[in-house]
């Protein structure tokens, strides 16, 4: 079993990337023997579609079809063959980050994957679920959308609302201060709760993977 992990946040330690260590144990614990790779996206240089149509020619489709070769080719190969795939992701001006959506263009463009595979997808993000549900509901329902299109299954989404980061040294006028301060005492109050929920999903992606129905013989 190998499990594709991909973080679109800037960060390696934070909140994005904390979830999705939390993910992955939870797969480790539920399958010790799955093969778990991360990438980290802001360590890659590469673009987004280009629209050449190379990759719906159907001599390209066995090999997902992209003919730019830059940073992420072998990871997109990877993830468009992997047996789950987790995304990751904080949430600026109302969507996923734009290493993320320029990674997405290039792996769901060329169309369905050859497989069903199970994916997961975690956002962190400023505002509050009320906030969310207002501005954000759409560009996430696209995101879900198009990922059970291109892997033939509904991903599950975990949502951590009003994360909290920011340098305790930086200088900060105070209004801003007091508002961050407020948004500590929800994270301290809820980050763990959130961790949690990320590992079950971790176990529960294995568990997808595991009992999804297969084509007959």
């Amino acid at each position: 079993m190998r499990i594709v992990a991909i973080n679109g946040g800037p960060r390696k330690k934070c909140n994005t990337a904390q979830l999705l260590d939390s993910f992955i144990k939870g797969v480790s614990d539920a399958n010790p023997d799955a093969e778990v790779v991360t990438y980290n996206l802001y360590d890659y240089l590469y673009t987004g579609c280009k629209s050449c149509f190379a990759c719906q020619l159907t001599a390209n489709r066995a090999d997902l079809g992209c003919r730019i070769k830059d940073n992420i080719s072998d990871i997109l190969s990877e993830t468009f063959h992997a047996d789950g795939i987790v995304f990751g992701s904080p949430i600026y001006y109302l969507n996923v980050t734009a290493q993320l959506r320029a990674f997405w263009e290039r792996l769901m463009y060329p169309g369905r994957s050859s497989k069903v595979i199970p994916t997961a997808l975690i956002y962190t993000m400023n505002m509050n679920e009320e906030q969310e549900a207002h501005f954000a509901k759409a560009p996430m329902d696209i995101i879900n959308m198009y990922i059970k299109d291109c892997f033939g299954t509904e991903p599950e989404t975990l949502h951590a609302y009003d994360t909290f980061q920011y340098n305790e040294n930086t200088a900060l006028n105070e209004q801003f201060r007091s508002r961050l301060e407020e948004k500590k005492a929800k994270r301290e109050k809820q980050f763990p709760i959130d961790l949690e929920n990320a590992y079950n999903m971790g176990k529960n992606l294995v568990y997808r993977i595991l009992t999804m129905d297969k084509p007959d013989d």
